[in-house]
Parts: structure tokens; C-alpha cells; sequence
């Protein structure tokens, strides 16, 4: 009997011995499992990060497309509006050499001088001649600006 008790005692702690085992093994799962948890909370918290990354980005996405639209729109304007300057200065150069064909030389002046030389008159043709050079001077910087710009 008593080895048959012994023999008992011998299995319960053997069962015990397997239990603590278990046990152990059991908190090693349960560590593993709360390191899992912590990584998966730190993993949702990137995916919201990016999330939000990427809804920004698709926002800035939008503007961008909406801000070269606008910039399309109104490059078309101005290559419109650089056609109508184009054809303003083929219209001025026109005048310019009418302008030029009427200008008078120095003899002329001066035979204009000798026959309707006064003041006032000699006055009035150097404001117009002013004027003139003026306007030449504008249109020349504005097809230099047009150069410019093409």
C-alpha cells in the first residue's frame, strides 16, 4: 500500500510539476499576446497617420489641379491679349512710318522757318514732334516686352 501511496504521491507531483508548466507556459502565451496587442495598437496608430497623410495629400492634390486649371485659363488669356498687342503694333508701325513720311527734314524746317516762322508755330511742331517720339518710344518698349515675354 504504502508504494502504491508513494506511487500516487509520485504521479500527483508529477501532475502538479505539469501544471506549473502550463502555467508558465500560459503566462508566456499571455506576454506574447499583450506584445501583440501593443504592436497592433502602435500599427493602427501609423495607418491613421497615414490616413490622414493621405487624405491631406489628396486635398493638396485638388488644389494644385484647380490652381493649374487657373493658370491655364489665364495663360490662354494672355496669349489672347499678346495677340491683340501684336496686331496693335503692326498698326502703330504703320503709323509710325506715315508718321515718319510726314516728319519734316531740317531744310525743310527751314524753308518752313523762312516762310511761317514764328514762335508759336515752331513751338507747336516740337510738342507734336515730342509726342511722336513718345508714342515710337512706347510702342518700341512694348515689343520689346513682347519679345520678352515670348
Amino acid at each position: 500500500m504504502e508504494e502504491l501511496l508513494r506511487q500516487l504521491t509520485t504521479l500527483v507531483q508529477g501532475l502538479v510539476d505539469d501544471m506549473s508548466v502550463l502555467k508558465q507556459d500560459m503566462q508566456t502565451v499571455k506576454q506574447k499576446l499583450g506584445q501583440l496587442e501593443q504592436r497592433m495598437d502602435k500599427l493602427e496608430q501609423r495607418m491613421d497617420k497615414q490616413e490622414e497623410e493621405l487624405r491631406w495629400l489628396k486635398e493638396q492634390m485638388k488644389e494644385n489641379t484647380e490652381m493649374i486649371k487657373a493658370i491655364r485659363d489665364n495663360q490662354l488669356e494672355q496669349r489672347s491679349i499678346q495677340d491683340g498687342m501684336r496686331h496693335e503694333i503692326a498698326s502703330l508701325r504703320g503709323e509710325m512710318a506715315g508718321i515718319r513720311e510726314q516728319m519734316a527734314t531740317k531744310d525743310q524746317l527751314s524753308r518752313l522757318r523762312e516762310q511761317m516762322a514764328t514762335k508759336e508755330d515752331i513751338s507747336l511742331i516740337h510738342q507734336r514732334l515730342d509726342y511722336q517720339l513718345g508714342r515710337i518710344a512706347k510702342v518700341e518698349e512694348e515689343m520689346y516686352l513682347l519679345k520678352k515675354v515670348d
